[in-house]
């Protein structure tokens, strides 16, 4: 990501905080609702009882209050790039570990079983295609069992021209170059997909 896209979206984020506090809507998302589905969705990619997970662009750290509301324990560890976000992601759970850090491109070598990533590659930047693989190939690389992402999707009757929608045939082929065990969820009635790359066979 270049240094003028990550700007620009964290302006965006620190904008929306100063002007609605923690609000589901500083996130971007339109309810409380959507956003649960869309973490049940992604929480599908396996057995994360007892698991450690990194939540990828985590905001306030909501999927920490949702997995152990649903799951249990976990072990946690949020990145984000907005500084205001992730610093009451701390003051809400202070024994999780947070890190403020675009993850395509600044070090982190931290291993998870697991790496979720919700609503984080949907806005616009130079070159979302290259983001968007580099993105999936560092989660990839540093995951024991599996990853799981969201996507907007282009199989909508409208998109905002903030916004970018993938093809879901082009992401199943990008998946596809970096593991033969891939599993694609567009069966959910919000206008995107779920995408899961997995180290084993599922069975």
């Amino acid at each position: 990501m270049r240094p003028e896209d990550r700007d620009a979206l964290v302006r965006l984020y620190e904008d929306r905080f100063q002007e609605m506090g923690e609000d589901i809507r500083t996130l971007g998302w339109k309810n409380r609702e959507e956003q649960n589905l869309r973490f049940k969705i992604l929480c599908d990619v396996g057995d994360l009882r007892g698991a450690s997970i990194c939540d990828v662009g985590c905001g306030f750290g909501d999927l920490l209050d949702y997995l152990r509301s649903t799951v249990g324990d976990v072990q946690y560890t949020g990145i984000d790039i907005a500084p205001s976000l992730l610093d009451r992601a701390r003051q809400k759970h202070p024994e999780a570990r947070f890190y403020c850090l675009n993850l395509a491109n600044e070090a982190f070598d931290e291993e998870h079983d697991y790496f979720l990533l919700s609503g984080a590659l949907s806005y616009k930047v130079a070159d979302n295609m290259a983001l968007t693989e580099r993105m999936l190939r560092r989660m990839f690389q540093l995951c024991r069992k599996g990853i799981a992402v969201n996507f907007l999707s282009t199989y909508v009757n409208y998109q905002h021209e903030r916004n970018y929608h993938y093809a879901p045939e082009e992401m199943m082929r990008l998946a596809k170059r970096l593991t033969t065990w891939v599993r694609l969820r567009h069966d959910y009635p919000l206008w995107e997909f779920t995408l899961y790359l997995f180290k084993e066979a599922q069975l």
